[in-house]
């Protein structure tokens, strides 16, 4: 039996969209009626062997065979509903934190920086269907509120079965703390549309870019220690930025210093000073209504008592940037916490190997943590690729206790949604699992 290839799969949508709509559809019609970019459509229809051919995400099939069972009066589906909900969150995102724009509710016009474009309007007036059909208040009618809400779990404001049921009510897509769009909303958006890179991306890109001029080795070597001592500094005072760093050329260390950190907001200073955390050095903020400090971080308060560490004068420190805190500190201090485990227990771990092919390795073992708060769509990321878990015999994807203790059933949820061909690849383990496992195996096993 012939397997339909994507191009096949996408004019037999086309030409029964127009038997029974009765009329032409263009495909820019068809992108617009199943909430798919245009020129995003376009690289789907591409032979396979052309450099323009992209394969179609499944949220994107999805999309299209639905608008053969949807009513004509309604063409989109809550899974493209939440897709353009994130890319909305990371255009906005993107003029805010790269192109330094406010939010506007005003439209998009030649010569100004900002304002919404009829796509964002087409987005707000998406979600504003879904709430009015549902009985629920007009979330998508003013870009303020509509962005101040996806602070929460969609299952808090967009409350609609067919979320809840996909797994993805739990789903927050703007970090709170931060203001900055969460992984799992950029993976979420992708399946929408192309997505200009990300403020950590661009660091991210000029960090790797400046490694290329050293040789291999000791390019991983360097990306290792930056990377270990902005998990392990996300607050750091200017004596230890400038005495305390790691073993890295001096260039590359003052890219690090000026591109990586930034002053500490006055928001979050008491008294000209602040609090760092005793586990991870991340600042302590007062509970707005019982007063007590607490760890800024999510992974870390979840998992650790609080503990107060040092007293900073605020005038000397700098924190990491909010887009590095929260793509590399944040997912960061459990991996720092699993890694000490691991030395602490005698094994040769090492982290961040190969510039981050993978988290930690134990020779032949390759660990990926993960702190997706929808297992649903970590195993659909995990079903369209492993990324580099593929260069080792063992592939462990390992989630946070903490995690775990607060998503039912992640561990199986995940595994199912992976499908069977990946499940049977990737070992799904929590933390201290893996820390169990490692030790217990003592002598790994040889990498692919």
């Amino acid at each position: 039996m012939t397997t339909e290839s994507q191009k096949d799969f996408l004019s037999r949508i086309k030409k029964a969209l127009e038997a029974r709509h009765e009329k032409r559809v263009t495909w820019d019609e068809l992108a617009e009626m199943a909430g798919i970019e245009p020129r995003t459509l376009k690289t789907y229809r591409m032979p396979e062997g052309s450099a323009d051919y992209r394969q179609m995400p499944t949220l994107a099939r999805q999309a299209l065979e639905h608008l053969m069972a949807q009513p004509r009066a309604s063409v989109v589906n809550t899974s493209t509903l939440v897709s353009a909900l994130s890319s909305l969150v990371i255009s906005q995102a993107r003029l805010t934190l790269i192109d330094r724009s406010m939010v506007s509710g005003m439209d998009a016009v030649h010569g100004r920086r900002g304002g919404l474009t009829r796509e964002d309007r087409r987005i707000m007036a998406m979600v504003s269907r879904f709430c009015l059909q549902a009985g629920l208040p007009d979330h998508g009618g003013e870009i303020h509120n509509l962005l101040a809400l996806c602070k929460q779990p969609l299952e808090a404001w967009l409350n609609l079965p067919e979320i809840v049921n996909q797994g993805l009510g739990a789903i927050v897509l703007i970090e709170p703390e931060y203001g900055t769009p969460t992984p799992e909303a950029q993976d979420l958006a992708l399946n929408f549309s192309t997505i200009a890179a990300h403020l950590e991306e661009r660091l991210f890109e000029n960090l790797k870019e400046s490694l290329k001029r050293y040789p291999e080795q000791s390019a991983a070597s360097y990306y290792t220690a930056i990377r270990e001592f902005v998990v392990r500094n996300p607050v750091a005072t200017e004596d230890t930025l400038a005495y305390s760093k790691p073993t890295v050329p001096g260039g590359l260390w003052m890219m690090i210093q000026k591109e990586y950190y930034e002053p500490i907001p006055s928001g979050l200073v008491r008294n000209g000073k602040i609090v760092q955390c005793a586990h991870c050095n991340s600042l302590m903020q007062k509970h707005a209504l019982s007063g007590q400090l607490s760890c800024q971080s999510r992974a870390c308060h979840q998992s650790r008592p609080t503990l107060a560490g040092e007293t900073l004068d605020a005038t000397n420190a700098r924190r990491a940037h909010k887009s590095i805190h929260q793509y590399w500190v944040e997912p960061g201090i459990d991996e720092i916490f699993l890694y000490d485990a691991l030395i602490k227990a005698g094994l040769s771990a090492e982290l961040y190997p190969h510039q981050d092919r993978v988290d930690i390795a134990i020779g032949g073992i390759g660990m990926d943590l993960k702190t997706y708060a929808s297992p649903e769509i970590l195993g659909a990321k995990f079903k369209t690729g492993i990324g580099g878990l593929s260069h080792y015999g063992e592939k462990w994807v390992v989630i946070p206790d903490w995690l775990i203790r607060l998503t039912p059933n992640y561990l199986d949820r995940l595994r199912s949604a992976m499908g069977e061909a990946s499940a049977q690849r990737l070992r799904c383990l929590s933390s201290s699992q893996a820390l169990h496992e490692a030790v217990n195996q003592g002598g790994v096993p040889c990498a692919n």
